[in-house]
Parts: C-alpha cells; sequence; structure tokens
C-alpha cells in the first residue's frame, strides 16, 4: 500500500512539472521543469532573473552586468559567448535544459533547438508593445519555470511602480512638461525613442506624456539630427546616460544646444545606464530614475 501511495505521489509531482508552453515558433512540451537555463537574449535574461531561477548561461556577460545591471547576475553564471554569435560548442557541452531567444536570433534557432528545446520570446517587435510583451513573456516563463506565483508578483509590481510614480510626479508638478528621450550617437545626430520603444511604454504607464510621434523603428526609436530637437523645445529632454566626458563637452560648446528652450529652462536631466530594450525590471528602474529626476 506504501509504495502505491508512493508510486501515485510521484505521478501527481511529475505531472504538475510536466508543461507545454506556446513561443513564437510553435509549442513545445517539456516532461519536467527546466532547471538549467541558457538566456541569449538580455531582456529574456532579466526576466528569469526576477523570477527568482538563476540562469546556467547569459550571453555577454559583462555587457550585461554594465547596462543592465539589475536583477545582478550570480558569479556562477557562465558567459556562452555574444548575444548574435554564441559559443555554441560550449552549449553543446553545457547540456541546459532549454535555451531563450529574441526573434532577432531567429536564423540560428535550428541550430540552437538541435542542442536543447530553444524558445523565442520577443519583447520588441513590429507591435510596437513592449510592456504588455514583457508581461505576456514573464507569465510563460513563470509557467515554464514553475515560478508562477513569483511572475504575477513582478507583474504587480511593474503596474503599482508605474503608477505610483506617476502619481508621485504629480502632487509635485502642478504642470508637467511632456518628455523627450534621446541618446546622442555624435555631436550632430541623435536617437530618439517614441512608439514602441520602454520609454514611452513606462511613461504610459506613469500617466505622463512623450512630445515625440515621429515614425520609429522596431527598436522604437528614431535616428534625427540635432536640430530636429528644437520642434520640441517647450519638453523636459532626458538623456540616456551616462554621458562621457567628452560628450558633455561638447553639448556644453554646442551654440545649438545651448540656445534651447529646455536648456536655458535647465529642463534636461541625464539618466544612469538602464538597458533601454529591457523587460519590467527595467521599466521599473526607468520609472525610479524618471521620477527622481522630475522631482529634484
Amino acid at each position: 500500500m506504501n509504495k502505491i501511495i508512493s508510486l501515485i505521489i510521484t505521478l501527481c509531482i511529475f505531472s504538475t512539472q510536466a508543461v507545454e508552453v506556446e513561443h513564437e515558433l510553435g509549442m513545445t512540451h517539456f516532461d519536467k521543469t527546466p532547471k538549467k537555463v541558457v538566456a541569449l537574449d538580455w531582456a529574456l535574461a532579466e526576466t528569469v532573473l526576477s523570477l527568482e531561477v538563476i540562469p546556467l548561461g547569459v550571453a555577454n556577460v559583462k555587457g550585461y552586468q554594465t547596462w543592465v545591471a539589475q536583477p545582478e547576475l550570480s558569479d556562477s553564471v557562465i558567459d556562452v559567448g555574444s548575444r548574435r554569435e554564441p559559443n555554441l560548442e560550449l552549449l553543446t557541452e553545457l547540456q541546459p535544459d532549454v535555451i531563450l531567444i529574441s526573434q532577432h536570433m531567429a536564423a540560428a534557432y535550428k541550430q540552437l533547438n538541435a542542442i536543447a528545446p530553444t524558445l523565442v520570446y520577443s519583447v520588441y517587435s513590429n507591435d510596437k508593445t513592449p510592456l504588455i510583451s514583457a508581461t505576456q513573456i514573464t507569465a510563460q516563463l513563470g509557467l515554464l519555470l514553475n515560478k508562477e506565483q513569483q511572475a504575477k508578483q513582478v507583474i504587480s509590481q511593474t503596474q503599482q511602480r508605474l503608477q505610483a510614480n506617476g502619481d508621485k510626479i504629480r502632487r509635485m508638478q502642478a504642470n508637467i512638461a511632456p518628455l523627450l528621450f534621446i541618446r546622442f550617437i555624435n555631436d550632430k545626430t541623435v536617437r530618439i525613442h517614441g512608439a514602441g520603444s520602454l520609454a514611452q511604454a513606462t511613461i504610459e504607464g506613469m500617466g505622463l506624456v512623450n512630445t515625440w510621434h515621429e515614425p520609429s523603428n522596431l527598436w522604437g526609436f528614431t535616428t534625427a539630427g540635432i536640430e530636429k530637437l528644437a520642434e520640441h523645445q517647450q519638453a523636459s529632454v532626458l538623456i540616456f546616460g551616462p554621458l562621457k566626458a567628452a560628450e558633455r563637452k561638447l553639448l556644453t560648446q554646442s551654440a545649438l544646444w545651448q540656445a534651447m528652450a529646455f536648456t536655458r529652462s535647465d529642463s534636461v536631466f541625464e539618466l544612469p545606464a538602464i538597458w533601454t530594450f529591457g523587460g519590467l525590471i527595467s521599466a521599473q528602474r526607468f520609472s525610479d530614475h524618471i521620477t527622481q529626476q522630475l522631482i529634484k
């Protein structure tokens, strides 16, 4: 009788671990919860870590630590090569239970799927709904990794954080100027983040407005000359940093930049390193830093 009971318990545990998940290239069945996870996309690595799962491997660990930063990577995480060209030999040796990629690596799907079941999830696409996509992916990875409750918490925390930060800004400011998010490419060219960007999705969740409405690429930004900023001089400008000393010097010496109304009214703010192509944790950090700058 005891043996029968033990067998029933074992079968129940097995059945709760087995899962079939849908991803962008189809359905994949797992007999048990994957433990050895490799993420070749930083937004997916961020999401896995937010679920309190330590990945076996991540692409370009040093880059993740510099640009994404949060959640922190454990020292045990193995660098499996670049995000565009992962080390296939090393991946084969590691024998992961699952490999996570975005559509931007779809060309390598067959090679990677031959090593381990490979799932494709993209936060950034032509749908231009990164926060919605990140939320859906968090839920799907929660199901895959048996972390559904944690996924719900991350999703709820993100929604609450954005709302609370937006409320805080409104309490501190009677009139909130529209925002403009830029990253300097050089002294004459900038990337301006608009529809489809994490910046716009985050501030929409905060109840704030982006002044930039020009067409953007699937990453959510437009490349433009710095003179285009003259059309948005009443905005508060948030610069994705950290700015290099040479870049800061160029701005202080630029007659055009110094003539802008947002410069003369001290409505220019520098953000720290935040992964602008991240997931829900990046959105939370983004929201926190925007709030800190605007209520100084």
